[in-house]
């Protein structure tokens, strides 16, 4: 057994062994962990009995519980706690423990956003239900009609809008949802966790191919978690899923589903597909399949380098694997939190009508904090101008707070903008912005059928935004599949909030691209 060599940056952090310390080293410990802690988003990995090379030394069963004893003291010094502890036995009466160390939040839990890809019918709403529920499928799809949002939806067996849900955790590892009177009522899961990971199931049907690239870009996801059905096998569609994630740089994780329909020989065809799309260049990626608790540190590992795609086998119907893709949840970890201090920038996706509240917009907060009682500006309008508003309060998962942090998915109540004004695409900011009606692009066509000239039109999907572009400029003069340039895009109907560096997809018919916006105005 083998770890991989320590990272001066990141969440994990070796420790041979700690026993007298010193109040100085204590203190240089203590700003340590606070350093492992803010690059986790708010948890940090230890790993005791391990050099920082990787290598795996081991220690007696006491000296593990003293270096414990000394990292919960710490812990303290830094306003977090251990909320996990395994220990393996790596040589005769010698251990490596593994703690998950976390920050003590008195508001709202740390906040993971999975979206969860795939073709139809690969078991994507199946799978939300058995870890939300804590239930077994009965093999006909009840846990799938349990959390469809539509009636259309439990008819067909199709998702066709995003539904998210809420996964919570306690300090112990176990699913908050399963102890309470409803799974689903996300206030209650969240009050009642101090982690929390959002699934966002997005539809698998190419139709609601629009629907599907509006989650993925407008609600700040972390990871994407595609699921891949072993009687379909990788499909075109589950294909392009895995190559878009791939291609947008989101660290990716797949779980085979229906494992316990068909043969071993079946399910490994399944896993050379899924290599063969991901040794694409552009793409290299390597995979590892979770097969025993002994990985999932090392998916963990693994996947925050966005080389790794971890693979996990599960069943719906009998449960298996179904504790391993648990256990990797309540270990991955949040995203690297932005510091307060930063522009707060919220992209509205959509708008309510309140009785006796008044306007209420849904938005993802891209970065910063946004703070109740507030005052923020909201555009632009289709003049370009951004409204004064004042944020009256805030909810994340129905529960009142004083803010909503980064990579939060949050209602605001907003004074002083009529709701007529507001659209989504739209962005909250306290500085006064500027909108712009074209900006130019560093783009890669993935796929077209002919060519891309000058003057061509397709529909962009940045964050909220879905709005159709036409290239008026084009560095080479036209495109192809696979084609690289710098491009000149003008918006259609109204201009939009863009930032230099924000990742974009376009697409129109069969055509898909990718670019970066490189200048604004």
């Amino acid at each position: 057994m083998r770890y991989p060599q320590e990272n001066d940056i990141g969440k994990i952090e070796y420790k041979l062994i700690l026993s007298e310390v010193s109040e100085d080293r204590l203190q240089q410990l203590a700003s340590q962990m606070k350093f492992r802690i803010e690059e986790g988003g708010g948890e940090a990995i230890y790993v005791i009995g391990v050099s920082d090379n990787g290598n795996v030394i081991g220690l007696n069963m006491e000296e593990i519980e003293k270096t414990i004893s000394v990292l919960e003291r710490i812990a303290s010094m830094t306003n977090a706690r251990v909320v996990h502890k395994r220990f393996i036995e790596v040589k005769k009466s010698k251990y490596v423990a593994e703690l998950l160390i976390r920050v003590h939040k008195e508001d709202i839990p740390i906040q993971v956003n999975v979206a969860v890809m795939g073709h139809v019918n690969a078991g994507k709403s199946t799978l939300t239900g058995t870890l939300i529920l804590g239930k077994l499928d009965d093999g006909n799809g009840s846990l799938r009609a349990s959390i469809a949002r539509y009636l259309h939806e439990v008819i067909s067996g199709r998702t066709s809008s995003i539904t998210i849900r809420i996964l919570g955790f306690n300090d112990k590892g176990e699913v908050a949802n399963y102890s309470l009177r409803d799974p689903l009522d996300e206030a209650d899961v969240t009050l009642n966790s101090t982690k929390i990971v959002r699934l966002i199931d997005l539809g698998g049907h190419e139709r609601y191919l629009r629907t599907t690239l509006k989650g993925l870009m407008g609600y700040d996801i972390n990871y994407v978690m595609l699921v891949v059905g072993t009687d379909d096998g990788l499909s075109a569609m589950g294909k392009e899923h895995l190559a878009v994630a791939s291609v947008l740089m989101f660290p990716i994780f797949v779980v085979i589903t229906k494992v316990d329909k068909f043969p071993k020989e079946r399910v490994e065809g399944i896993i050379e597909d899924i290599k063969k799309v991901l040794k694409i260049p552009g793409i290299n990626r390597l995979t590892m399949t979770v097969e025993d608790e002994d990985d999932i540190l090392n998916a963990i590992v693994g996947i925050r380098t966005g080389r790794v795609v971890p693979i996990f086998l599960v069943s719906n119907v009998t449960g298996l694997g179904l504790d391993k893709l648990k256990r990797f949840l309540y270990m991955l970890p949040p995203r690297r939190v932005f510091q307060p201090t930063e522009d707060p920038l919220v992209y509205i996706d959509e708008i309510y009508n309140v009785q006796g509240v008044g306007t209420v917009v849904l938005g993802s907060v891209v970065r910063g904090t946004i703070k109740a009682n507030q005052e923020v500006f909201i555009g632009p309008t289709k003049l370009g101008d951004f409204v004064q508003a004042r944020v009256k309060t805030i909810q994340v998962n129905r529960v009142f707070v004083d803010k909503a942090d980064s990579g939060s998915i949050a209602t605001f109540a907003v004074q002083g903008v009529e709701r007529e004004l507001l659209r989504k695409g739209m962005v909250i900011t306290t500085k006064k912005p500027r909108a712009t009606d074209k900006f130019k692009a560093k783009v890669i066509v993935l796929h077209h059928p002919t060519t891309i000239k000058e003057g061509y039109v397709a529909t962009v999907h940045l964050y909220t935004i879905r709005q159709a572009v036409r290239f008026t400029k084009i560095s080479k003069g036209f495109l192809r599949s696979g084609d690289t340039a710098e491009v000149e895009l003008a918006f259609l109907y109204r201009p939009e909030f863009l930032e230099k560096g924000q990742i974009f997809i376009f697409r129109e018919g069969r055509t898909r691209g990718l670019g970066i916006v490189t200048d604004v105005g």
